[in-house]
């Protein structure tokens, strides 16, 4: 895990001024008349809505929500008969799935794909002097280009056909060049590059030792690779935190868009990408990529979750992990004593990303404040493009989650909203006004029940952040525990008493299956809610609690039997309320299970 000295001193000259290095990247253009369409349907992120020169982050999900690859789109002007040209830029491999996927709809539409790689060369410029150093070499002004910009570069001493593309490699402002390979210039341009770079102390490594850097860079700037980051299976698009990346809040549908939307609105996510930083213990006996987190003291225990890229950081002075970690030690903040191939290894669940630069925090700002302006002026969809454009460089920017929920939640978009708001909970998990608005949008969709629970966790972290007056959180929010508990059990004892009278009565055994639920025995509850089904055929709630309780005891093939099950009642009852529940829950169930979590 500690890489070679050498290679970290690069990594942290990198930081200071810049990195200019020929980039392994690849190139896939996409034209023809019915393009930006087809790519709006295929692309998670906005196409159509994208003006020449613009673009952005994206990813291809399947239909069940699982990440194909990532990629950055970016519209070139138009040609002579106005149909739309983009690049899609990626490492070669993951444009070669990427077009195979993309490939596999395309039937009528009339689209193209041409594999420009070999026509050009790319030079990274990486950094915080990286505007210098490209305006030194072809001249112009390049601050505050807008991230995922496609600059020509006909207009600047550079070889004809070159571009220019604002996207960060390691977390810093970056720019990506793209020089014809054909053109002669070529050798000279990259050699005046290079000088301009050299000029101003950017460091220049070559081969083995760029990828190693590049690599420690990538991972100090929470940037996930498809492969060494998924190893095992696919991965939910959630799971891995992107969507603030690489999901438009504003497009239309697009494929996999529905389960992804049931993902944060019904489900919750049964492993999360975090950040690890190791705080003792020897990080080279860290388990490898792909294998088990667990635990240290109980060989038996479950694993918590999965290891994959890692490294030592310069900026944090340690070494770091990424790992998707369960619901119960992903918390931000939690320490976590864990296993390895040594003595137990003590590690802190942080917020990817590990490194933010401070003109980045002076961008997300700006985006931030023109985003209000305009939300003022009564144009929603460019406040929300604002707001994503700040999750965008600060994936854990609580404010634009905020207000981004409360925009869709204005707009009747309560759905949407919801899944902000959940990501926002991942993001500051201590904020009451993160359930204050969940209670309330389930509310407007009619869920009463997922409405109240939230309202009851806002008090309970009101409480918990207030101090309850002068006495301590953790008594105020055990007390609200335990008068909930205590409630719980006098409704089981109250429904129990009617059952002994009779053993059949459906209202007594749905009331006393929903109590033994709110005391945890989930067990209990499970067979209580099967005796209702059997005593009331045609009673949908009886179903739906059923399923949940079996979720609970991790039987997810037989929660979805009963979800379709309690489907058909519902259906021909015309339960609206429970059916759509239902049905979200099973789908989630089914995406889950295709993916190898249940």
């Amino acid at each position: 895990m500690t890489p070679d000295p050498a290679v970290l001193d690069v990594a942290r000259a990198a930081r200071r001024t810049g990195l200019f290095a020929p980039i392994g990247l690849g190139v896939l253009a996409v034209t023809g008349a019915d393009a930006a369409r087809f790519l709006h349907a295929q692309l998670t992120n906005d196409v159509e809505g994208l003006e020449p020169g613009r673009g952005n982050a994206t990813a291809r999900v399947t239909r069940t929500g699982h990440l194909v690859q990532i990629a950055t789109l970016h519209r070139l002007p138009d040609d002579v008969d106005g149909a739309a040209s983009f690049w899609l830029v990626a490492e070669p491999d993951a444009l070669d799935a990427l077009r195979a996927a993309l490939e596999e709809y395309l039937f009528a539409d009339v689209v193209a794909f041409d594999d420009r790689t070999s026509d050009y060369a790319l030079f990274a410029l990486q950094g915080p002097l990286a505007t210098d150093a490209l305006a030194d070499a072809v001249g112009g002004t390049w601050d505050d280009v807008p991230l995922h910009t496609i600059a020509s570069l006909d207009d600047c001493d550079a070889p004809a056909g070159s571009f220019a593309i604002a996207k960060s490699l390691t977390g810093d402002v970056g720019f990506v060049v793209a020089v014809p390979r054909a053109d002669a210039p070529l050798a000279a341009f990259e050699k005046r590059l290079g000088g301009a770079a050299g000029a101003l102390g950017f460091v220049q490594p070559r081969a083995e030792p760029l990828d190693a850097v590049l690599d420690i860079l990538r991972i100090e700037a929470g940037i996930v690779r498809i492969g060494v980051d998924t190893p095992g299976r696919e991965r939910l698009l959630p799971e891995t935190g992107l969507e603030q990346q690489l999901v438009s809040y504003t497009k239309g549908c697009y494929i996999g868009q529905e389960v992804i939307a049931r993902v944060r609105t019904y489900g919750s996510l049964p492993y999360a990408l975090r950040g690890l930083r190791v705080t003792r213990g020897d990080p080279d006996a860290l388990p490898p990529v792909g294998a088990d987190v667990r635990l240290a003291g109980d060989s038996n225990a479950k694993a918590i979750g999965q290891f994959v890229s890692r490294t030592f950081s310069p900026v944090v002075d340690a070494p770091i992990a990424f790992a998707y970690l369960d619901r119960a030690h992903r918390t931000p903040g939690e320490r976590l004593r864990l296993e390895s191939a040594g003595d137990p290894i003590e590690a802190e669940v942080v917020l990817l990303p590990f490194h933010r630069t401070a003109d980045r925090d002076a961008q997300v700002a700006a985006h931030y404040d023109r985003a209000i302006r305009v939300f003022a002026d009564g144009d929603e969809d460019a406040a929300l493009g604002e707001l994503a454009a700040a999750l965008e460089l600060d994936p854990a920017f609580a404010d634009a989650y905020e207000a981004i929920g409360v925009i869709l939640g204005r707009s009747g978009r309560f759905e949407e909203a919801i899944t902000i708001f959940k990501r926002l909970e991942e993001v500051a998990p201590a904020e009451p006004i993160v359930h204050t608005n969940l209670s309330l949008y389930y509310m407007k969709l009619g869920d009463k029940a997922t409405a109240e629970a939230h309202a009851a966790q806002a008090a309970e972290k009101t409480a918990a952040r207030d101090g309850g007056g002068d006495r301590p959180a953790e008594d105020v929010a055990r007390e609200r525990a335990e008068a909930r508990r205590a409630d719980a059990e006098r409704k089981r004892a109250m429904f129990e008493q009617v059952l002994e009278i009779d053993a059949e009565d459906p209202v007594a055994l749905f009331g006393l299956g929903t109590a033994l639920g709110h005391l945890d025995l989930w067990d209990d509850a499970e067979r209580t809610f099967a005796r209702a089904a059997e005593a009331q055929k045609t009673n949908s709630a009886v179903y739906l609690g059923r399923g949940k309780a079996l979720e609970k005891l991790a039987r997810y093939d037989d929660a979805i039997d009963v979800y379709r099950a309690g489907i058909e009642v519902a259906s021909k009852k015309g339960d609206l309320m429970p059916l759509k529940e239902m049905e979200n829950r099973m789908r989630l169930l089914e995406a889950l299970a295709s993916s190898g979590d249940s």
